[in-house]
């Protein structure tokens, strides 16, 4: 089954990001380092002044690579609810209009999606209730039952409670392309009534995990599906970000680990930082200005999703865009090295690899370079860090060890750049650190934008 994306909208991040427990913002003189580069432009406005030309600097932006497996061309939304789920014409609606929206253009399209269909006929209504609990296996068994019997008898299966009163009615059959690739999402919507289980046994609600994609086998049919479960509690704004999320990862990578998914090697660092949500919808969520109300033909609310293209060209990289310009920060990759780091450890599925950081000698300064960028004029702002005391993980708590930091310039705009000095003064568990320069909105339930950095131990 491979990589499951297990969603989950506006958590606590303390618990997402390791703790993200030693933020600051600390300005203090840096051990003078060369300079930038190359690759860092000419950078000479006077702090405070923005120096024009947008972006100020070539910016190294992480990619989302293209695995290889296929994305879906000409994709078919089927939307299934239950009964006494008062949501049901909002779903309905909801996936009959938002593959041929501009908010869909704009999160797929670049990835070779192309616009998504609907309509009554693929509108199912189930007439027999899901039992109170549901666990991730019998999600698939009720997907795969279903299917089956749509290519038998046009019957649907059912699990959990005995076969009596109305039927279910047929799903309808998944559609496959001229190469016989399927092109169906099967999208779930699991009433509160219902609580579901990860594979753990734990329920997703209570864990804040609204939202899931995966694929089933039948026969020799791959089937791809979402699961958005209406926790008690949820705004219908989280339901629709939620539903908005599921869809665009599971067009872009459907069959999981085969489509859009991973950071290049080079910013392995933003991996490992963010435990490994790095499919196109998990890039952006854990940002307050990810989150918006469209309008127009769609008008629900939306999570902006990762745009490999905007990102590199020095624009906001969760599209679309907001109106009002981008401030980002950047690394110089001609002022790091490669290093060698094995995040197996973490859990997961990370394996050793070459990526771009710096190393460190224990007690020693190490001082990088950091660049203010925006893509139109704006006023300064500032920037912190975030040191965590441990790295995400699956499992037990894996140290990231220690080290004091300092910036000389916590404010600036486009074309300033801040001097950021690293002394490690206790080594992790694992041989490396990541630590984060840190901007933006943040919030009790979001994170402020984040640069993530690998430094290793010498």
């Amino acid at each position: 089954m491979g990589h499951v994306s297990w969603c989950a909208f506006m958590l606590a991040t303390a618990t997402v990001l390791g703790g993200c427990g030693s933020n600051g913002n600390g300005a203090g003189a840096s051990e003078g380092d060369s300079g930038p580069g190359d690759d860092a432009g000419e950078a000479g406005a006077a702090a405070g002044e923005d120096s024009g030309g947008y972006p100020a600097f070539t910016v190294d932006a992480p990619q989302i690579e293209k695995n290889q497996g296929i994305v879906l061309a000409s994709p078919v939304i089927v939307t299934i609810t239950w009964p006494g789920d008062p949501n049901a014409p909002m779903w309905e609606a909801f996936g009959d209009a938002i593959g041929a929206s501009p908010y869909w253009a704009a999160t797929t399209a670049p990835y070779g999606v192309g616009p998504a269909t609907s309509g009554p006929s693929n509108h199912v209504r189930m007439t027999r209730p899901l039992p109170a609990s549901l666990s991730f296996k019998d999600v698939e068994n009720l997907v795969i039952g279903a299917v089956q019997a749509a290519q038998s008898d046009g019957g649907v299966a059912y699990i959990g409670a005995p076969d009596v009163g109305a039927p279910n009615p047929p799903w309808p059959l998944p559609t496959l392309d001229a190469n016989a690739d399927p092109q169906t999402i099967y999208s779930l919507f699991i009433p509160a009534s219902t609580r579901e289980t990860d594979p753990s046994g734990s329920s997703f609600c209570l864990q804040g995990g609204f939202g899931y994609h995966d694929f089933v086998a039948v026969g020799t049919t791959l089937v791809a599906f979402a699961v958005n479960g209406e926790c008690a509690g949820q705004t219908v704004a989280s339901l629709q970000e939620g539903a908005t999320h599921e869809a665009i990862e599971a067009a872009t990578n459907p069959l999981e680990t085969m489509g859009y998914l991973g950071f290049d090697p080079d910013h392995a660092a933003w991996d490992i930082y963010t435990g490994y949500q790095d499919e196109l919808g998990d890039a952006c969520e854990y940002w307050e200005d990810s989150y918006y109300q469209e309008s127009g033909s769609f008008p629900y609310w939306v999570q902006r999703s990762w745009s490999n293209t905007s990102a590199l060209a020095g624009h906001d990289p969760c599209v679309p865009a907001p109106a009002t310009p981008y401030q980002g920060m950047t690394l110089f990759p001609s002022q790091e090295s490669t290093v060698r780091i094995d995040p197996s450890a973490l859990g997961f599925g990370g394996k050793a690899t070459n990526t771009k950081g710096f190393t460190a000698t224990l007690g020693q300064p190490l001082t990088f370079q950091v660049g203010y960028f925006s893509d139109g004029s704006t006023a300064p702002w500032n920037i912190a860090y975030d040191f965590p005391a441990d790295l995400p993980t699956t499992g037990s708590s894996v140290s990231n060890g220690k080290a004091t930091v300092t910036i000389d310039q916590t404010s600036g705009q486009n074309g300033d750049m801040a001097n950021v000095t690293v002394t490690v003064t206790a080594k992790g568990t694992i041989g490396f650190h990541v630590m984060a320069i840190t901007w933006g909105p943040t919030s009790r339930d979001f994170l402020p934008h984040y640069l993530p950095v690998v430094i290793v131990d010498g």
